[in-house]
């Protein structure tokens, strides 16, 4: 079971505000993710809906729990770039 506190007009402000104003694919899915979740989706339906695991959906909700929406951004990856 994950737990998420419950967001705050404004955290759900900065998330819809994210969603609709990044280019990144990636962050706005998450965004999604933590917004559904929110909205009392469970993680199953979340992951059915999206096409993602249920532990992809638990990973990026624990995340934001604990990093808040710093937490969704892609992090650098180590090794050599892709395609090089």
């Amino acid at each position: 079971m994950v737990y998420m506190h419950p967001l705050s007009p404004t955290e759900t402000k900065e998330l819809e505000s994210l969603y609709h104003g990044t280019h990144d694919a990636d962050t706005r899915i998450r965004c999604l993710m933590i917004l559904l979740f929110s909205e009392r989706q469970s993680v199953p339906q979340i992951a059915r809906l999206l096409r993602f695991s249920d532990d992809a959906v638990r990973y990026w909700i624990r995340r934001y729990e604990a990093e808040g929406i710093e937490g969704l951004s892609t992090r650098p990856r180590s090794g050599r770039p892709p395609g090089r």
